[in-house]
């Protein structure tokens, strides 16, 4: 009798062992879908208080970028014009010294030469008069004129 006894033990331990081990399973699966239920519903949640933040912190955000921004071109003018100073320092001053022409003087006297050349030509094709005519010779500048002798008055 025993036997049976032990046997009946056995298969009502492992009935409820495998009952018991199917009801894990349920409540695992369960909480995973729970989780998976929660998260999607606390996800959605934040999205939403994260969009609403994000509204709320645009202006303020806006607001320093521009001075960042304000502040950052401020910094790269003066560094520009730190720049332009060291190449006039170091460049163009030691290149004024030497007096070098540059191409826009080389065109300008170009131009001023073919304007007087113009002009020297029309002056020799027309055989104009000068344009200034000498001053009238006065009588006392003749060189025939005597000059007086002036009395002295010291008697």
């Amino acid at each position: 009798m025993s036997n049976t006894l032990t046997t009946l033990v056995d298969r009502v331990s492992n009935e409820q062992l495998l009952t018991n081990g199917r009801e894990s399973v349920r409540k695992l699966w369960l909480c995973g879908l729970g989780a998976y239920s929660l998260a999607t519903r606390t996800s959605t949640q934040a999205f939403g208080d994260l969009v609403r933040e994000g509204k709320a912190f645009s202006p303020k955000a806006r607001r320093q970028i521009e001075e960042k921004s304000a502040e950052l071109k401020s910094s790269a003018t003066a560094t520009i014009a730190r720049g332009e100073e060291l190449v006039k320092e170091r460049v163009v001053r030691p290149l004024d010294f030497l007096v070098l022409a540059t191409r826009r003087d080389v065109e300008q006297l170009s131009m001023r030469v073919v304007q007087l050349a113009s002009e020297v030509h029309s002056l020799v094709s027309s055989k104009a008069k000068p344009m200034v005519e000498p001053p009238a010779k006065s009588a006392s500048e003749s060189p025939t004129a005597e000059i007086a002798p002036t009395a002295d008055k010291t008697s």
